[in-house]
C-alpha cells in the first residue's frame, strides 16, 4: 500500500526522465540512455521517454538502436512532427528508405518551406528510384524557395542522375548565383563542361585553389574537377598535381586508410567462408528466388555499364546500388562474420524478403534478373551466398593502373579512404583480387570474370556471354545501353550515355611517371586483370 509520499510509478517516470535530460546536456549518452529507458519502463505510455532515447541514441550516431524507441513515440503521438522527422531520418539510415517516405511526406506537408525536410525527401524519393518524384519536390520547394542554392543545387544533381544537361547546368547556375563562392556548384559546372569549360569558371576555381585558407572540403572539390579539365586538354602533369592536392585535402578531412583493418577483415571473411561453411549439415538459408544479380569489382572497373548493358533486356531489371547487403552487415553487429555461423533461418528468410522488396521496387514483372550493382559487395558475397544460394555473380576487371587513376581523379563518398591514396587503392586491389579469388573456390554460387578491356574492343561477343551467363536468351538491345533513360547515379552517368568506346583503357600510360611504386604485377592474379 502507498502513502501519501510514496513515489508512484509516474512520479519516478518523472524524475528518470529529469536525470535523462541532464544527463544528455552535459554529454552523458550513456546515462542518459539508461535513465530514459528507465522511465520507459515505469512508464510505457511517456512519449517524452520514448522520443528522447530515440534521440538519444541517434546523437551518438546509433541509428539502428534508435529505431524501436522512435517507432513507439511515434505510435503513441502520430501527428508530433519532430519526431516524425526523427523517425523518418532513422528509417532512410536503417536502409528502409519504402518506411521513411510517407514519414518524410507527412513531415513536408507539415512545414512545407523546410528546407533541410525537402531535401531529406528527394535523397528518399532518390533512393526509391523515383527520380521524376523527386524532381518535382524540388520544384514544389522552389516555388516557395526560390532563392534557396541547396534546393537548386539539389535539383541540378537531380537532372545529372537523369541525363539531362541543360537542365542540370541551369540549376547549377542558379545554386551558384543564390550563394556566390560555393565550390559545389562551381564544381559541377566545371565537371559537365570539362571539354569546353567558361574561362571565366576556370579562373574562378583556380584562384580558389591557390588559396592557402580554402576549406579542405572545398580544395578537394576543386581540384578533381580543374584535374579532369586539365586532363582534357593534355595537360597531365597540372592534372595530376590538382588531384594530389584534392586527395590531400580529403585525407586531412576524413583520415588514412587503414591497411592493417582492411587485411584482418580480409582475412576474417576468408577464414569464415571456406568452402565447408555452405556445406554444414543444416545450414540456414534465406530464399531459393533465382533473380538476384550481384555486380562487383573495384569501382571504375566497369559495373555501371555492365549493369546497363543488362538492364536493356526485357527480362532483366537495373536495380542500381542498393544499400541493402551494407546496411545488412551494420545490423549484424561488430561480431560479423564471426557470428555467420550462427544466423537463423528465420532472421535470413526475413531478410531476403526484405532485399527482394527492395531489389523488384520498380522492376517489372517480366524480370527474371535483378542487377544490385555495388562494387564493393565483394566483401559481402558470403552473406549473400547465404541470403540466395542461386543468386549469380558479375567479377568486374579491369587494368588495375587505369582503375587506380581513374579512382584517383573522382570525388568519391567520404567515407572512401582507400580512394585518397594511390598505395592505398593498389592495397585495396590487391585485396579484392584474392578475396575473388577465395570466393570462387568457396562459394556456391557462379562467378563470371568480365573484363573491361575485352568489353570494349568486342562488345557483342562479351555481351552475348554476359546474357548467356545469367540464362536469358540473346536481344540485340542490350548493345544499345546508351539510349536507356534510366537514372544513373554513379560517377559513370554521362559515360554509359555515349556507345561503348575505348578512350578509357590505357589512360594510365599519361601519368606512368606520376605513379611511383603502382607495380600491377605484384597483384595476385594480376595477369588477368590486364590486356596484352
Amino acid at each position: 500500500m502507498t502513502t501519501p509520499h510514496s513515489p508512484t510509478p509516474a512520479r519516478e517516470a518523472a524524475s528518470a526522465l529529469a536525470l535523462g535530460r541532464e544527463q544528455a546536456s552535459r554529454g552523458d549518452f550513456d546515462g542518459a540512455r539508461r535513465s530514459f529507458e528507465h522511465a520507459t519502463r515505469l512508464d510505457p505510455g511517456q512519449f517524452d521517454a520514448w522520443f528522447l532515447l530515440g534521440i538519444t541514441h541517434m546523437r551518438d550516431e546509433r541509428r539502428l538502436e534508435a529505431l524501436p524507441a522512435l517507432r513507439q513515440a511515434h505510435r503513441l503521438q502520430p501527428g508530433q512532427v519532430d519526431a516524425t522527422r526523427a523517425l523518418a531520418d532513422a528509417e532512410f539510415y536503417a536502409g528502409t528508405p519504402g518506411d521513411a517516405l510517407p514519414l518524410w511526406q507527412a513531415v513536408v506537408a507539415a512545414r512545407p518551406g523546410d528546407v533541410d525536410a525537402r531535401l531529406k525527401l528527394g535523397e528518399t524519393l532518390n533512393r526509391l528510384g523515383l527520380l521524376g518524384d523527386e524532381i518535382a519536390n524540388y520544384l514544389d520547394a522552389l516555388a516557395l524557395l526560390p532563392e534557396s542554392a541547396d534546393i537548386w543545387m539539389a535539383l541540378a544533381q537531380a537532372h545529372e542522375d537523369g541525363g539531362d544537361r541543360d537542365e542540370a547546368l541551369h540549376a547549377y547556375r542558379q545554386a551558384l548565383r543564390f550563394r556566390p563562392g560555393w565550390a559545389t556548384p562551381l564544381g559541377g559546372l566545371l565537371a559537365l563542361q570539362r571539354k569546353a569549360p567558361p574561362a571565366e569558371l576556370v579562373e574562378q576555381a583556380m584562384a580558389f585553389q591557390a588559396r592557402h585558407d580554402l576549406p579542405d572540403r572545398d580544395r578537394a572539390l576543386l581540384g578533381y574537377a580543374l584535374g579532369k579539365i586539365h586532363d582534357s586538354r593534355g595537360m597531365h602533369a597540372a592534372a595530376m598535381a590538382s588531384w594530389h592536392d584534392a586527395n590531400a585535402a580529403r585525407r586531412r578531412t576524413n583520415g588514412q586508410y587503414d591497411q592493417a583493418h582492411a587485411e584482418a577483415a580480409t582475412r576474417h571473411l576468408i577464414d569464415t567462408f571456406d568452402a565447408r561453411f555452405f556445406t554444414r549439415p543444416g545450414a540456414a538459408v534465406g530464399s531459393l528466388d533465382e533473380r538476384p544479380v550481384f555486380v562487383v569489382g573495384m569501382p571504375r572497373s566497369g559495373t555501371t555499364l555492365t549493369e546497363q548493358i543488362i538492364a536493356m533486356h526485357s527480362q532483366a531489371h537495373g536495380c542500381g546500388e542498393l544499400p541493402d547487403l551494407p546496411l545488412l552487415v551494420k545490423t549484424l553487429g561488430n561480431d560479423w562474420p564471426g557470428n555467420a555461423a550462427g544466423t537463423g533461418r528465420s532472421f535470413l528468410e526475413e531478410r531476403a524478403a526484405r532485399y527482394l522488396e527492395a531489389a523488384s521496387r520498380q522492376a517489372p514483372d517480366t524480370a527474371l534478373r535483378l542487377v544490385d550493382k555495388s562494387p564493393l559487395n565483394y566483401f559481402n558475397l558470403g552473406l549473400a551466398a547465404m541470403l540466395f544460394p542461386r543468386a549469380r555473380v558479375i567479377w568486374c576487371r579491369r587494368d588495375p593502373r587505369d582503375i587506380a587513376l581513374s579512382i584517383y581523379s573522382e570525388n568519391f563518398a567520404l567515407d572512401a579512404r582507400f580512394a585518397t591514396d594511390l598505395e592505398a587503392i593498389a592495397h585495396s586491389i590487391a585485396l579484392q583480387t584474392r578475396l575473388m579469388r577465395h570466393w570462387q573456390s568457396a562459394l556456391p554460387l557462379p562467378i563470371h570474370e568480365l573484363q573491361y578491356e575485352a568489353l570494349v574492343e568486342s562488345p557483342e561477343s562479351q555481351a552475348r556471354a554476359l546474357v548467356a551467363f545469367l540464362g536469358l536468351p540473346w536481344e540485340s538491345g542490350c548493345l544499345q545501353f546508351h539510349r536507356s533513360n534510366r537514372a544513373v547515379q554513379t560517377p559513370s552517368r554521362w559515360q554509359v550515355r555515349e556507345p561503348i568506346h575505348g578512350r578509357s583503357a590505357g589512360r594510365w600510360r599519361h601519368y606512368a611517371n606520376s605513379l611511383p611504386g603502382f607495380d600491377p604485377d605484384s597483384f595476385p592474379g594480376a595477369a588477368a586483370d590486364r590486356p596484352g
